[in-house]
């Protein structure tokens, strides 16, 4: 029986402790749960699967996983129980994509010699949507931090952040640091702007955060930051950081390609740095501001396919 035909799912969530992939996981049921009762049972793989549920009176229909950590986990239960569907939020990195029932794949995530067939394609990682006005004058910074994709500088990230407080007075900025964030120390700014760490806010803050946004920016290593702004109805801009240089020049990842094409798109703006001098002074910024979209709702067209599949 199909999930459209069920009145009741009842899903098992493999979470790894990795707040961008739990918040993937936490997108997708929250969308299946518009459409049907939904029961979850949280598995903690970061403690080595110590959490088997005891007592299990129902066999959950779905079992859901994202993070390479939660894959071998996952597969336990499925050869145990037998009738689950697996899903797999991403590429899988040290288990073969076909070992699950579906695996739903960002579309810059390629694969070398075909795509398996129980790929789903995914544009970025799976956000909450939130298809409401924004409050004008509202805005959202987010700051990361040290990545494979780019090279992090705390003296320039926090250099560019007094400049854009200055272009833009008259919107009151709420501006967080995030679990990558390096001890990011917060610079000194007077007036339009609000200092927020990471650890001292509720889990659900910055999403809210986020949908109340007219203008939010993020810094470009932050692939889920940035899919869950273009997932909100705001004005979505990155920082410029420096790709990071290997022997024969600037390394190219899926990140940095996957930036680029939006900025490219115009779906999203970037800030561009103006330096001076023979030690390249930051000197000013440059706002490019992005087109106008339509919000992303990639966990409503990714469960509606699920529904069919499944």
């Amino acid at each position: 029986m199909s999930l459209k035909h069920k009145e009741e799912i009842t899903i098992w969530a493999f979470k790894d402790g990795k707040k961008g992939h739990e918040k993937q996981i936490e997108a997708l049921i929250h969308e299946l749960s518009k459409r049907k009762k939904v029961n979850t049972t949280d598995i903690d793989c970061s403690t080595n699967f110590k959490d088997w549920p005891k007592n299990i009176t129902v066999t959950p229909n779905i079992l859901v996983a994202a993070g390479n950590k939660t894959h071998h986990f996952m597969l336990q239960v499925k050869d145990r129980l037998k009738t689950p569907k697996t899903i797999v939020l991403m590429r899988p990195s040290f288990k073969p994509t076909q070992l699950f029932d579906c695996a739903i794949v960002p579309e810059n995530d390629r694969y070398l010699l075909y795509t398996p067939k129980n790929v789903l394609r995914s544009k970025g990682v799976l956000c909450k949507y939130f298809d409401k006005e924004p409050i004008l004058g509202n805005g959202t910074i987010l700051i990361g931090g040290k990545s494979r994709h780019f090279s992090f500088s705390q003296k320039l990230v926090s250099q560019q952040l007094k400049l854009i407080l200055d272009k833009f007075p008259k919107i009151q900025w709420k501006v967080s640091t995030s679990p990558r964030s390096p001890n990011f120390k917060i610079p000194d700014h007077k007036g339009n702007a609000e200092f927020f760490n990471w650890m001292d806010v509720e889990k659900d803050w910055l999403s809210n955060q986020m949908s109340q946004s007219e203008y939010i920016i993020v810094t470009p290593e932050s692939v889920s930051g940035v899919y869950e702004a273009l997932s909100t109805n705001s004005k979505v801009l990155v920082m410029h950081l420096d790709k990071l240089q290997a022997q024969y020049g600037q390394v190219q990842t899926k990140v940095t390609k996957n930036i680029d094409f939006l900025k490219m798109s115009g779906e999203i703006g970037y800030i561009s740095v103006i330096k001076k001098g023979i030690f390249g002074k930051l000197d000013d910024v440059k706002i490019h501001m992005p087109k106008k979209r339509k919000i992303l709702k990639e966990s409503k067209r990714i469960v509606d396919i699920l529904m069919e599949i499944i």
